[in-house]
């Protein structure tokens, strides 16, 4: 018998850019990588994007999540990524899942990491034993979603002339279900 034990979701889906319209109060280079964001500033969705993004979102999460739930979305922004821009191995902390939205790409270059990549390397060092991955490279294109935990470490390679939507949201768990 094989047991998967302590599974990290990911959850890919086709979504409409389109009906996502993200007004940006402003752009600034931001984080190490000095990548163009409208992190931290104010970012608004009219109400038909907010609730089509939260509707992709929960149907998503209903895959695993029984009972009733209600989805808050935290923050939202946009990353503009010039020649070469990266982003550095960061996670969202204070909520529940994350998202990116591949809004202009040529091909996906977030990468996620392993949370135990750290003691993985220490125990498997200069071995060729390599049966746990470290890395994950998730193959989204243009005009997906990727919905995943926000204490999942990622990054994102350098990449030129793409954008992405990112957003963190928690979720309440409704009528005592679990």
């Amino acid at each position: 018998m094989k047991l998967n034990i302590f599974s990290i979701p990911l959850y890919i889906a086709n979504i409409d850019i389109n009906k996502i319209n993200l007004v940006n109060e402003k752009f600034e280079e931001t984080w190490l990588s000095e990548t163009s964001s409208s992190h931290n500033f104010k970012n608004t969705l009219d109400n038909n994007s907010i609730n089509y993004l939260l509707q992709k979102i929960g149907s998503l999460l209903s895959e695993d999540i029984k009972g009733k739930f209600k989805i808050n979305l935290t923050s939202i922004w946009q990353n503009n990524y010039k020649e070469n821009d990266f982003q550095e191995r960061h996670t969202h902390a204070g909520s529940h899942f994350s998202f990116i939205i591949f809004k202009k790409i040529d091909e996906s270059r977030t990468v996620f990491l392993n949370p135990i990549e750290d003691l993985i390397t220490s125990y498997y060092n200069g071995s060729n034993l390599n049966i746990f991955e470290q890395v994950y490279t998730p193959e989204c294109r243009q005009g997906q979603i990727i919905l995943f935990p926000s204490f999942l470490g990622h990054m994102v390679k350098k990449t030129s002339n793409a954008s992405t939507i990112a957003g963190n949201i928690t979720l309440e768990i409704l009528n005592g279900n679990n």
